[in-house]
């Protein structure tokens, strides 16, 4: 459904109402420097059929619109061009992402997006520049993306933050069950990447093309903001990958430890396990049976021995 819609007249917003009408009157009204900016969420197939036969979309950029799951791109068509990004949320270690088309012509900027936080923020900072507004919708497509893209860089600072966490409770003195947590850490790493990655070289392209001339810089500005949040996911996924080999190494090695000691009291106990079992085999003749004193003396020679033993693991650092 048609969220919001408005004609900008020299940055000056102006409400025109969603009916096929409506748009068409308005975009006939348009000057040299007006344009017409739609916002959309989760439209109908008819809904994006009726506002693209308005706009003069191709029907290949509407399928793209209505069809969830678009790899990140920038696609260029006769008149207009269609740029796919996805914003995302992070919360409590899961990545949320959703879809966002953007359609770009010489009078419109048409935005869609498939669920998601709002992108009123991207629209309330373009109005407060009435004067970037006055250049075109190319200014509104920056202001958008921009919005979006600036999100991108914070999230990559939240994970950054819970991968510290992590790399603190790896190697911390108390042995935790942290990979569970790695693993579903770099699944959501990987997640963000697929939403940042793809856009870098596009975005760069376009900033050597985008009209008027004066939004290049800007555009280019986005660029370097996207390669410093794909540097900082290569970044998180290098940490990860050290803290899960960390904590596999530490799994190691407790568990030898508790292969030491499980070796070293299963040693201790066979000196008497042996010398019982020797003398409990019934014979009659056997060496000691008839001293008074036998008993005790073989319980303090398997005491002594055992102590002995024990001195020595200990003393090795087997217990």
């Amino acid at each position: 459904m048609i969220i919001d819609c408005a004609v900008y007249r020299d940055g000056s917003r102006e409400d025109t109402g969603p009916s096929t009408e409506e748009l068409t009157a308005a975009l006939a009204g348009l000057g040299d420097d007006d344009f017409l900016w739609i916002g959309c969420n989760n439209p109908t197939t008819d809904e994006m059929q009726r506002v693209g036969g308005v706009l003069g979309l191709h029907p290949l950029a509407i399928e793209d619109a209505l069809e969830r799951h678009q790899r990140p791109k920038i696609e260029r068509y006769r008149d207009h061009l269609i740029m796919s990004m996805r914003m995302v949320s992070y919360s409590d270690d899961d990545i949320q992402t959703h879809e966002v088309n953007l359609f770009l012509g010489e009078k419109y900027l048409l935005t869609v997006r498939h669920g998601g936080p709002s992108l009123v923020e991207g629209r309330r900072r373009a109005e407060k520049r009435n004067e970037a507004l006055a250049h075109g919708p190319t200014a509104a497509l920056y202001a958008v993306v921009d919005t979006i893209v600036d999100r991108y860089e914070q999230i990559a600072r939240e994970l950054e933050t819970d991968v510290e966490e992590v790399e603190t409770s790896v190697f911390s003195d108390q042995l935790t069950s942290d990979s569970t947590r790695i693993y579903r850490l770099k699944r959501e790493a990987l997640e963000f990447r697929r939403a940042v990655v793809p856009l870098k070289e596009p975005v760069v392209r376009f900033s050597e093309t985008a009209q008027p001339a004066e939004a290049r810089p800007y555009f280019r500005d986005i660029a370097d903001h996207l390669s410093r949040a794909a540097e900082a996911i290569d970044t998180i996924d290098h940490l990860l990958d050290n803290a899960l080999t960390a904590h596999l190494a530490q799994l190691s090695v407790q568990q030898n430890s508790d292969m030491r000691k499980l070796a070293a009291g299963a040693t201790i106990f066979a000196i008497p396990t042996a010398i019982a079992g020797i003398y409990g085999m019934n014979f009659q003749y056997m060496p000691e049976l008839s001293w008074r004193a036998g008993y005790p003396i073989c319980l303090a020679v398997m005491g002594g021995l055992c102590a002995y033993i024990y001195r020595r693991f200990k003393k090795s650092g087997w217990l």
